[in-house]
């Protein structure tokens, strides 16, 4: 029986013995991996910094838990011997303690790093069955924001750790902080993020000894900017389970569906409790968010060499603390590069405003083409930047759109004025060349010329010296010639090949208007060198008939002159018998008058016959024509005018009536007066020319500086009127006459010089 008694106690002991064992060894609550998974989303290296919250649901189910613990049932269990020996040294559950453990953050060195989540109380009711008290108004704990993934994984692996902590078990607290404290000391250069979990470390102490609830309230934020776009990226779900506890299962289907769904949908704990659809044991959710990195955005205003510096330094000191990748660091380093060409593009059109304010045209030039200079410098840059990051995400979602910004606040300066517009178009055309080696549609090829031309405002010393001034004139150059070979080629042969005559006097008319229209300086030149061919030939032309139309005429005017001779001495002859000079007879003074007048224009027509014009131009020669003709029309009128008046006078009297008249002076047998040969010819081309301005002044025409040319035209014809005067009153002194008659003949010239011209800008 001793035997057996003994075997009794000793299975009992064993038995005992084991279920300590196993009390110990099961008394920790294992937080289980329910789901894990990853939204559908392509996450591109743009998306840098990670952010986690932690949710803590279905906290009121801990009690349950705790109670589910092999530990809380051996406690149950002690009876007799035993629970008198357990008295003295009782222990029982006293903390609920959830910590964290951040695995391959290696921000904070090679160690993890392992902070408290929360601390909860736990007591026993009256059936001294244990209970906590949780707070279930905590929405959730974001441990991590914005963490730089260049000390980060893809996501920071948050092992959750949970231990029902009992009254012996008090130095694994002051042990776990006191391990994370000296790996924080550890660190060469503290942060305020380390010095924020340093914090977090000693209110959790101050609320143990307190015996108050704990939570974590601090975040690790290492980047302190605010404009992140950020997308869920992962979940985690961890049930708080003990080896005794029921089989879980979930039915994930719901949070499969939000993770595949791109919509980015925003989380909060009612949501996810809804979502997960358990409550049967305490839940952890691990959420990480991605977030994108946005750059620090300027405006155009805002760019300056102060802030560019100040920019600089920024990216630098981040770049050096690891809160940018070297990826970013770059396409930092070329927006500066950028800007920085944007600042100096400011500061000269500054420059310009104000030389423009002053009217100061040669600055106006200099500070124009140095305008043109860095916005086509800042528009190949960004080309080039283009071209470089072409399959580069980063550029594509982060920077493309804030280079677009500063061009689009660099056209928008330009738009200020004309000259910024047309700088603004020769610089974009230059770019589009650049690109387009051949241009085939003429208008294409007007409008490039027409905005290149407006380098024709610079100065020969930047566009000669200058890397832009050379492709500005290479350029020109090239699409002149093709657009003279396209379009004004043909039209300019055909020109030439068509014969000069009245007939095709409008031939130039087409070639004329294309002039009118284009800014090709080559198209334009050798157009008008054809149409002033065309001119000089239909001048020639039109000479050569002025010039046999003269010679018919002067032909037609000898015998006709011949007779109005003799009839004017007829009438002369028979106005003084019927009315002698004695007489005082205003019916005779109105009859003289009349006769002189004719006298007047036949003398006039036998100068203006006597006249060389085989060498001066067309207009001249057939003004001489007009004015023979018209002259001639007015001797006629005149004559005939004397004649219906008192037809007596045209009427031959008898030898009788002759001698009974009164005695009268011999009449000379020339009945006009003599006169200085020069004197004369000057007077017919003053009559030549009084013909040719009024003929102009006649047609209204006021443009292309016609207005000053007549007047410029009729002063000479004034003064050279004045030196036929003093011609006349100087024959007696032949040295001063033979100096009068050369500025006359020089005077002459010149007027006849003006008038070609004007009629020249006639017909054009």
């Amino acid at each position: 029986m001793q035997k057996i008694r003994f075997n009794k106690i000793s299975l009992t002991l064993t038995l005992v013995f084991s279920t300590i064992v196993s009390s110990m060894a099961q008394r920790d609550i294992e937080p289980t991996l329910l789901f894990s998974d990853t939204v559908n989303y392509h996450f591109s290296g743009e998306w840098q910094y990670l952010s986690t919250d932690i949710y803590l649901l279905n906290a009121e189910k801990f009690t349950t838990l705790i109670n589910e613990l092999d530990f809380v049932r051996a406690q149950n269990d002690r009876s007799g011997w035993f629970a008198k020996r357990s008295k003295l040294s009782e222990e029982y559950l006293e903390y609920l303690f959830i910590t964290a453990k951040l695995k391959n953050v290696r921000f904070f060195g090679d160690n993890d790093i392992t902070y408290p989540l929360y601390n909860f109380q736990i007591s026993k009711d009256e059936e001294e069955k244990y209970r906590t008290f949780v707070s279930d108004n905590i929405e959730s704990i974001r441990i991590i924001d914005n963490l730089p993934l260049y000390s980060a994984s893809d996501f920071i692996d948050a092992e959750i750790n949970v231990r029902a902590i009992t009254n012996n078990d008090r130095d694994q607290i002051l042990g776990l902080v006191a391990s994370q404290l000296q790996n924080l000391s550890k660190m060469q250069t503290p942060t305020s993020a380390m010095l924020g979990i340093i914090g977090e470390f000693g209110n959790f102490i101050e609320s143990n000894t307190k015996k108050k609830e704990y939570r974590f309230s601090s975040t690790i934020r290492l980047f302190e900017q605010k404009n992140f776009d950020t997308r869920l990226h992962s979940i985690r779900i961890y049930g708080l389970l003990s080896a005794n506890s029921q089989p879980v299962e979930l039915n994930t289907e719901p949070i499969s569906a939000l993770l595949n769904n791109n919509d980015n949908a925003k989380l909060t704990k009612p949501y996810l409790s809804e979502l997960i659809g358990f409550a049967g044991y305490p839940l952890v959710v691990v959420a990480n968010y991605k977030s994108l990195y946005r750059m620090e955005q300027v405006t155009g205003d805002e760019i300056n060499f102060a802030n560019i510096e100040q920019r600089k330094l920024k990216i630098e000191n981040d770049y050096k603390a690891g809160l940018i990748n070297t990826e970013t660091y770059r396409q930092e380093k070329d927006f500066i590069g950028f800007i920085t060409i944007f600042a100096n593009l400011k500061n000269h059109l500054e420059v310009y405003s104000l030389n423009y304010k002053t009217g100061n045209t040669d600055a106006i030039s200099g500070s124009l083409f140095k305008l043109a200079q860095y916005y086509r410098q800042l528009i190949k840059a960004n080309d080039e930047i283009r071209f470089k990051y072409r399959n580069n995400s980063t550029y594509q979602n982060v920077f493309q759109s804030e280079y677009e910004s500063i061009l689009g606040y660099a056209s928008l300066y330009l738009n200020d004025d004309h000259n910024l517009k047309r700088l603004q178009n020769l610089v974009s055309t230059l770019i589009t060349l650049d690109q387009e080696k051949t241009i085939e549609k003429p208008n294409e090829l007007e409008q490039h010329i027409e905005a290149l031309r407006f380098a024709d405002v610079f100065k020969p010393i930047h566009t000669d010296q200058t890397l832009l001034g050379q492709l500005i004139k290479m350029h020109t150059q090239n699409l002149e010639q093709q657009l003279f070979s396209t379009i004004f080629e043909e039209e300019i042969e055909k020109l030439n090949c068509t014969e000069a005559t009245e007939l095709t006097k409008l031939a130039p008319e087409p070639l004329r208007e294309m002039v009118r229209n284009t800014s090709c300086g080559l198209c334009r030149a050798k157009a008008l060198d054809a149409i002033n061919s065309f001119g000089d030939r239909l001048a020639n032309t039109r000479q050569r008939v002025a010039l046999a139309k003269r010679d018919s005429i002067s032909k037609l005017l000898q015998p006709w002159m011949f007779e109005q001779i003799e009839k004017v001495e007829l009438i002369r002859n028979n106005l003084d018998s019927l009315y002698p000079s004695e007489q005082n007879n205003e019916t005779r003074s109105y009859l003289t008058t009349k006769l002189s007048e004719a006298e007047r224009d036949i003398k006039n027509l036998q100068d203006f016959t006597k006249i060389d014009v085989s060498d001066k131009d067309y207009a001249l020669v057939e003004n001489l024509n007009q004015k023979l003709v018209a002259t001639k029309q007015n001797a006629d009128n005149a004559l005939e005018l004397l004649c219906n008046l008192k037809p007596e006078l045209c009427t031959k009297y008898t030898a009788i009536a002759i001698a009974e008249k009164p005695t009268r002076p011999k009449v000379s047998p020339h009945p006009f007066a003599e006169q200085d040969s020069v004197v004369r010819q000057a007077n017919v081309f003053i009559a030549i020319f009084e013909f040719q301005i009024g003929v102009i002044a006649s047609k209204g025409i006021a443009e292309n500086g016609m207005t000053a040319k007549i007047e410029q035209t009729e002063n000479k014809l004034q003064r050279l009127k004045l030196t036929v005067d003093i011609y006349a009153e100087s024959l007696n002194e032949p040295d001063r006459a033979e100096r009068v008659e050369q500025e006359i003949r020089e005077s002459i010239r010149q007027i006849s010089d003006l008038l070609s011209e004007l009629e020249y800008l006639i017909v054009e």
